[in-house]
């Protein structure tokens, strides 16, 4: 099949493909309208050595992920439920949470779901204020110059994390433009035995057309 072939079949069958493009978009674009919204809020800690020493720089990068086991337990996700008056239960407050580091900037990213954006900001910036309690608790044991601060970052902020209803549109456009070139080669399968006019006869039968019979 040869390059005009191709866009004839585009010529004649291109609102198949424009058609399962738009449905698939419509139907995503529906999808992502009918879904709950979760959002996710973010905070960041910040985890300062008391002196420009190397070694304590050094432990402080190692110990930030003790720091984060100690802090992320259940038990302080019903402490949190129980300051805030969220009345929604550690487990609830615990699994919606995430808790990681950028150990090159020596922070702690705390990250809370919740259909309720506030809602997961104020508990979000509730771990932090625990992280920091803790520190300074550990602190108070220390020398000023051997003590490790956690430092709180901008006030958390919260945004959708689903459902991504553009992402869905893009994709199920894209899934239905493939969709629509699939049935376009079923139906050219489909009726590839049938010719179309006298350009299709010539070009199969390699013979000249000399007439043709009226409808």
């Amino acid at each position: 099949m040869d390059l005009t072939q191709y866009l004839e079949i585009a010529r004649r069958r291109w609102w198949v493909v424009v058609l399962a493009t738009f449905a698939a978009a419509l139907a995503a674009l529906l999808f992502g309208r009918v879904q709950t919204p979760i959002y996710k809020s973010t905070m960041e800690l910040i985890i300062q050595p008391g002196r420009a020493d190397f070694g304590l720089q050094q432990s402080a990068k190692n110990l930030t992920a003790a720091y984060r086991s100690i802090i992320f337990t259940k038990r302080n996700a019903a402490t949190i439920d129980a300051d805030l008056a969220l009345d929604l239960g550690a487990e609830r407050i615990y699994g919606n949470t995430n808790m990681g580091e950028d150990a090159a900037r020596n922070a702690v990213i705390i990250e809370v779901k919740d259909y309720d954006g506030e809602r997961a900001n104020r508990v979000a910036k509730r771990w932090a204020e625990l992280f920091a309690e803790f520190r300074n608790k550990e602190n108070s044991k220390q020398r000023r110059e051997d003590r490790v601060d956690a430092v709180l970052g901008d006030e958390p902020t919260f945004s959708q994390d689903y459902p991504r209803t553009r992402t869905y549109v893009a994709g199920a456009a894209v899934l239905g433009a493939l969709l629509g070139l699939l049935i376009v080669v079923v139906l050219e399968l489909a009726q590839a035995n049938v010719l179309r006019g006298r350009t299709e006869v010539q070009r199969t039968l390699d013979i000249p057309v000399i007439g043709n019979i009226p409808a």
